[in-house]
């Protein structure tokens, strides 16, 4: 049974919310899993499909490399090419995936639609990427968007940005609004499926082991392309035990600490968004599912402490497995419910004042 999404958040900001009459409606529809669902399973089996690449020819942006301070390769995937008439949505894509992830490709067109100029980063190293310095794209990349936020902003002088993370893009973008706070940059954001509790979340990821040796295996395939690289960076790196790991913490382990962390703990607890959600200065939207095990545990109760924050969870839809309305009814590919949502979202932010209240 279809039921309407939950909304946790400041009565007087969910009200103003409400009261716009296309973003009241997206909040109180009822969300309808497509067809195949038959729990966050087969939910987020089709999310993955989505994660997959698409063809070179099949590409409709324009891509932009640049090398970071310290030696590191990045690239923004503009699409469409640049509009620097339209407000901008920086999209950051989750684990292993990038700006040719067929969901990001979906939700660029999606924001396009919405009249904003999308753009999407490609962290070090993922896809087509070369290893240029000893760091590869994980949850630290929140340090690289400060960098990147330059670029857009020399490339869209005049315009207002906005961000939409998934997954590990989330994390990375909450994480990045909560260390900068009012120096962000951001007007609105949305994060998307995105675990905020990061040392709990290893934990759950350490129970659920089957699902972690599930999630190793996109990584493992994207280490294993870059292998040649990885041996000039890191000799001492063994890839061979690296495919051999059964979890995605062991394989995150071999690499984590050439990039400063002593212990995989480290990692997780360095980069967890939970202790700064109170310092986020700008309207942030977070989209969940409550079936979703890669986004647990939810730090209800911290978010629930900043105003700012927006939390709206469905029933159904695993990870980033949300479906999206098509003339058959929800389907599988296309825009999905969270894309649709995310772009009413930020088009009303775009069109209200900067109103920032010191937190």
């Amino acid at each position: 049974m279809a039921m309407a999404p939950e909304l946790r958040g400041d009565a007087e900001a969910m009200q103003q919310l409400l009261e716009d009459e296309q973003l009241g409606a997206a909040l109180r529809r009822p969300y309808r899993p497509h067809w195949l669902h038959l729990g966050w399973i087969a939910s987020t089996a089709g999310a993955t499909v989505k994660g997959i690449p698409i063809p070179r020819t099949w590409r409709d942006s324009e891509e932009k490399k640049f090398t970071l301070k310290d030696g590191g390769t990045v690239s923004l995937d503009w699409w469409q090419g640049q509009h620097t008439d339209r407000p901008v949505v920086l999209v950051l894509p989750g684990m292993a995936n990038s700006s040719r992830s067929i969901y990001i490709r979906y939700t660029m067109a999606r924001l396009a639609e919405a009249g904003f100029q999308a753009v999407a980063m490609n962290y070090r190293a993922v896809e087509h990427l070369e290893i240029t310095s000893p760091h590869i794209g994980c949850a630290d990349t929140w340090k690289d968007l400060p960098e990147v936020l330059d670029v857009i902003e020399a490339e869209c002088p005049a315009q207002p940005i906005f961000a939409m993370g998934f997954s590990m893009g989330g994390t990375i973008l909450t994480k990045y609004l909560g260390e900068n706070g009012q120096q962000s940059r951001l007007r609105a954001a949305v994060a998307v499926s995105c675990p905020l509790a990061y040392p709990a979340h290893q934990a759950e990821l350490e129970k659920r082991k089957f699902l972690s040796f599930l999630m190793a295996q996109p990584l493992k395939l994207w280490l294993f392309k870059k292998r040649e690289q990885i041996a000039k960076l890191w000799p001492h790196c063994e890839m061979s035990q690296v495919m051999m790991s059964g979890s995605l913490l062991t394989v995150a382990g071999y690499f984590f600490e050439h990039q400063g962390y002593h212990t995989v703990s480290d990692y997780f607890l360095q980069n967890d968004p939970e202790p700064v959600l109170q310092r986020i200065a700008c309207p942030l939207l977070i989209l969940g599912a409550k079936d979703d095990p890669l986004m647990m545990p939810v730090p209800r109760e911290t978010i629930a402490q900043n105003k700012r924050l927006i939390l709206v969870e469905t029933e159904d839809g695993g990870h980033m497995g949300w479906a999206g309305k098509g003339t058959l009814g929800p389907q599988i590919f296309g825009s999905s419910w969270a894309d649709g949502l995310a772009a009413r979202f930020l088009a009303f932010h775009a069109k209200m004042p900067v109103l920032r209240s010191r937190l």
